[in-house]
């Protein structure tokens, strides 16, 4: 069998990413025949069926879910070696794919916004991608090489990664208007009255929080955003970082609980694959990251 023009598989790629011919023919500028045509011969060429199309909607086949992935990966390597190769030249250039935490837009000690402006102000034709998931999803994309570079507090740190402390965040204990604890308005609660409310925490990467109720949290929440939502009905107390938590604060639906060893200090790191360095793109992005740190990180704390 012929070697597969990347155009094939960038067309499949981009289907599958779009959910369909219709919404890709925007993506790929051509039309929705010229796209059945492209994944008609790469069908042809594999001799099976990649993905269902009709009535029913669009729908991978398991061999097609199969094929995307790996089309995938592979077109992110291909990008990847054609950008090395024209570094070559002193051409900035490629895919810099970032990850990063839920809501380190506020996060003190880490203008990512500025950062972003740095490396823009740059001379290249390198296409940004930015993505948002948990420290556990981000260094499981670092591996797979989905993506170049991630800011997060990685707690469990692999040998296959190159971690470099940035800046610390602090989290505190919150309670929503209607909680008992609401009243207190900045007197300290006892240890035994904090720890018989239930508990609410992100569904990953759960803070060791030390003088509250043992065992699994009451309810769980995938974002900061949905957390402090929990936390605002007034039945849970939660964990939440602190530049994030004062607009709630400063609108009435949030306030914090002090007590005794309330508050929590996690290092946001960045990581990447060790060897990537060498990338321009990568190199010259971390750079402005670590310039645009407005403190350096301070003594590690619990967590």
């Amino acid at each position: 069998m012929k070697l597969l023009r990347n155009a094939l598989l960038e067309t499949f790629v981009t289907v599958a990413d779009c959910g369909g011919f219709s919404e890709a023919q925007y993506a790929l500028g051509i039309t929705q025949s010229a796209i059945s045509i492209r994944i008609r011969d790469l069908e042809t060429s594999l001799g099976y069926r990649l993905c269902d199309r009709g009535r029913g909607g669009f729908r991978l086949t398991e061999r097609g879910e199969t094929v995307y992935r790996r089309a995938r990966s592979m077109l992110r390597s291909a990008r990847d070696f054609d950008a090395g190769l024209m570094e070559l030249r002193g051409t900035v250039t490629g895919d810099l794919r970032i990850g990063v935490a839920d809501a380190v837009s506020s996060l003190p000690g880490l203008n990512l916004t500025q950062a972003l402006q740095r490396f823009g102000a740059r001379p290249n034709d390198v296409q940004l991608d930015i993505t948002v998931a948990s420290p556990a999803e981000l260094t499981q994309q670092l591996i797979t090489g989905a993506l170049h570079v991630a800011i997060a507090p990685f707690r469990n740190q692999i040998a296959d990664l190159e971690y470099e402390d940035l800046c610390q965040e602090e989290h505190r204990l919150y309670c929503g208007a209607g909680h008992p604890l609401f009243t207190l308005q900045g007197q300290e609660a006892a240890p035994q009255d904090i720890a018989q409310y239930p508990l609410c925490q992100r569904s990953y990467d759960r803070l060791p929080l030390a003088g509250l109720a043992a065992g699994e949290p009451a309810a769980s929440a995938a974002n900061m955003e949905a957390l402090a939502m929990l936390i605002a009905t007034g039945q849970y107390l939660g964990p939440l970082p602190a530049h994030f938590a004062d607009a709630w604060v400063r609108g009435g639906r949030l306030r914090e609980v002090n007590g005794p060893e309330m508050r929590w200090v996690t290092t946001f790191h960045l990581a990447t694959r060790r060897g990537q360095m060498h990338r321009r793109a990568i190199s010259l992005f971390a750079e402005d990251v670590r310039r645009s740190c407005q403190t350096p990180p301070a003594a590690p704390g619990p967590g």
